[in-house]
């Protein structure tokens, strides 16, 4: 379980760590010139989820003395966060150093200090407690996650500006929150965000903001009908309603997306095994290059519509509409068209597609006595059994 999880987290969060952007692979809207790089927590996150990386020859002891003065601790400190983990253990260790390591300097120095440098190391010694903690969410259980969500949001509310280090923290928070089958808690911290960035002239933050926005309105989706319409690329009219009775699936990717690419042949598998009995699938194209979009395709192969996400104004694009905030975003919708996953991809697609199709249906009421009025189906018997997702 924790190798999935670390798996979902390399592909989730780690561009969001490393560009702090929201998107995966899309572009943010507008903010991704403006954003610092943090290559290190990327790659330890990455590695972390390597379950095939072979054991570091050595890795050193993090071990924090008793008796470690602010220097040493310091120096501790900088040495975990230099690391390259090969596996979850040793990520874990070193995010936990980090952790202790910066709240006993917190204390060792004081959290108020006429002196400008060491009022400054306490305020990246508080940063770095917070985002180890929060590094360290995929390993614990979620009354531990929820402690650590309420000192993130403790920790947001005290800061008289945020900077790019504080979203960045924010955000893998929420984006781990998001692995949890309740949104809610992840909805909740991309609010507060929001509410927090409302008044920040920045311009790199108020890009931020509408990616943030989008990220409320994607968890906004579940439970709720999907309202398309637009045109594929060979001219045809899609329009959810027409997909009424069938399973729809709807995969937004971009061509320059590898872990899009990665799904494909998965989702190829399951059309073919499926598409007979009720399951369709629309891709959603959120490519800028419309050539890099059209050679992909002629390789591809792909048999299902295409609709190209490609407005002139960003803000009237379906990526925006339907809150897409990371590549890939694959959803479920039921024969009503409602939206019932907001996940459907590796695994959790094999998951839901074995659940829809597989399982035996509830069996139809028996006949009623001679005489008698027929037993009326009760209308939640006839929706899809599918429930969002659980990761």
């Amino acid at each position: 379980m924790l190798a999935y999880r670390l798996h979902r987290i390399r592909l989730v969060v780690s561009p969001t760590i490393s560009s702090l952007v929201l998107c995966l692979c899309a572009p943010s809207l507008g903010a991704q010139d403006k954003l610092a790089q943090n290559e290190p927590a990327a790659n330890a996150v990455q590695t972390a989820g390597d379950s095939g990386a072979p054991a570091a020859e050595a890795f050193p002891d993090l071990t924090i003395p008793a008796s470690a003065d602010a220097e040493q601790l310091q120096a501790l400190i900088g040495q975990a966060k230099s690391l390259k983990p090969r596996n979850a253990h040793q990520y874990q260790a070193m995010q936990t150093a980090i952790r202790d390591g910066s709240k006993r300097l917190v204390q060792l120095l004081g959290r108020s200090s006429d002196d400008a440098k060491v009022a400054q190391r306490v305020q990246q010694a508080e940063l770095d407690t917070i985002s180890s903690s929060v590094a360290l969410m995929a390993f614990v259980g979620e009354d531990a996650q929820q402690k650590t969500l309420e000192q993130v949001h403790e920790f947001l509310k005290g800061r008289k500006e945020l900077s790019l280090q504080d979203m960045q923290t924010a955000v893998l928070a929420a984006a781990m929150l998001e692995l949890q089958p309740d949104k809610q808690p992840a909805r909740d911290t991309y609010q507060l965000l929001c509410d927090l960035l409302e008044n920040d002239e920045r311009e790199e933050m108020q890009s931020l903001r509408l990616n943030l926005k989008a990220s409320i309105g994607r968890l906004d989706l579940l439970g709720g009908k999907f309202e398309l319409e637009a045109t594929s690329l060979d001219g045809r009219d899609i329009r959810i309603d027409d997909y009424a009775g069938k399973f729809v699936i709807v995969d937004f990717f971009a061509s320059w997306c590898e872990p899009c690419l990665t799904e494909v042949p998965r989702l190829q598998k399951q059309f073919e095994k499926y598409k007979d009995k009720g399951l369709a699938v629309i891709a959603i194209s959120l490519d800028t290059d419309s050539d890099a979009l059209d050679k992909y395709l002629q390789r591809a192969e792909l048999p299902w519509p295409i609709i190209h996400d490609n407005h002139e104004d960003p803000l009237q694009r379906l990526q925006m509409k339907f809150g897409v905030s990371h590549l890939p975003t694959v959803l479920l919708l039921n024969k009503e068209g409602t939206v019932v996953s907001l996940e459907a991809r590796g695994a959790e697609l094999d998951r839901l597609m074995q659940m829809l199709f597989e399982t035996p249906t509830l069996a139809d009421p028996a006949p009623p006595p001679p005489g008698e009025p027929p037993v009326e189906t009760p209308p939640e018997k006839l929706e899809s059994r599918v429930e969002p997702s659980k990761s």
